[in-house]
């Protein structure tokens, strides 16, 4: 069965030897997830320049090494 993307940002964040991160990071591993696995697009919320906008990019790129990650292991 396919993980949701509550179950991989559960996975992804709820690590205690992971360091914290912001909740523009979050939003934008989660507008990856979500992508992938339901096919929504979500707009991009920050003004480029932006501190957020840098956080949820450097999200984005999480997410998608997440999704890599997911499909080398074949759980997706």
């Amino acid at each position: 069965m396919r993980p949701t993307v509550d179950e991989l940002m559960k996975r992804a964040f709820d690590d205690a030897i992971r360091d914290p991160r912001s909740a523009e990071y979050k939003a934008g591993v989660r507008s990856i997830l979500s992508l992938h696995l339901g096919g929504v697009a979500r707009p991009f919320p920050y003004r480029l320049g932006t501190t957020e906008a840098d956080a949820y990019l450097a999200g984005q790129d999480e997410g998608h090494r997440i999704w890599r990650t997911l499909e080398d292991h074949g759980e997706v």
